[in-house]
């Protein structure tokens, strides 16, 4: 489980604005797990994606 959250491969750099509890607690949840807001994040959206292929482009 813990190496899920372990950044794999080439990474980049975005700017996102989240909601002001959303970020709060992100930034909780890597003080209390020691894991790096960005695994958290990457963690998560990588969840998102998985569970919302409807918001991907259809393959032709």
């Amino acid at each position: 489980m813990k190496e899920d959250y372990v950044l794999k491969g080439t990474t980049a750099q975005i700017t996102l604005t989240l909601e002001k509890e959303v970020a709060e607690t992100i930034k909780k949840m890597a003080e209390f797990t020691k894991f790096g807001e960005s695994e958290i994040v990457n963690t998560a959206v990588k969840r998102f994606i998985a569970v919302h292929s409807d918001f991907l482009p259809r393959k032709k």
